[in-house]
């Protein structure tokens, strides 16, 4: 979950990042995870976008765009994205799962040039679950979800 995942250098000149939040079951603040869980203990918690995830989201963009070829628009778009505690007798849970769209528009004629859709989902068992370790699955997962997007932009790149 630490390593970084391998840089895609897409050739677009990105202008602007727009993060489109169409989830309905948005909640405030962090997922309570209980302190003491018992068996099919389950919470899920869909998080607002924080400014730290519009950065998450912002530098993954800056690692995997060159520079280089058309200037656009990116327009992300959250369909799906969550945070879940579960537990069983032995252990506790951790999973994330991200469903999104990004498109990228042309600066000039405000077209579309790019459409992707990706999922990604990362889970973790341990013997005591917290916030830290929970929100660092999140952001894994953002970017996961990204980097499939890119990659999958990159191919029909190349067969273009």
């Amino acid at each position: 979950m630490d390593e970084d995942v391998p840089n895609v250098h897409l050739a677009y000149q990105v202008q602007q990042i727009e993060i489109v939040d169409k989830r309905r079951n948005v909640s405030a603040g962090e997922m309570k995870i209980p302190k003491f869980s018992t068996p099919k203990s389950y919470t899920r918690h869909s998080p607002a976008v924080t400014v730290e995830h519009r950065q998450e989201i912002e530098d993954f963009f800056n690692h995997n765009i060159k520079g280089s070829g058309p200037s656009v628009q990116a327009i992300v778009v959250l369909v799906d994205a969550y945070k879940e505690f579960s537990a069983t007798a032995m252990t506790e849970r951790e999973r994330s799962h991200v469903r999104m769209e990004i498109t990228l528009y042309d600066s000039t004629t405000d077209k579309p040039l790019v459409f992707c859709e990706s999922t990604a989902d990362f889970g973790v068992e341990s013997l005591d679950a917290d916030q830290k370790k929970t929100e660092k699955i999140y952001r894994y997962v953002l970017r996961q979800a990204i980097y499939k997007c890119f990659k999958s932009i990159a191919m029909n790149d190349d067969e273009e």
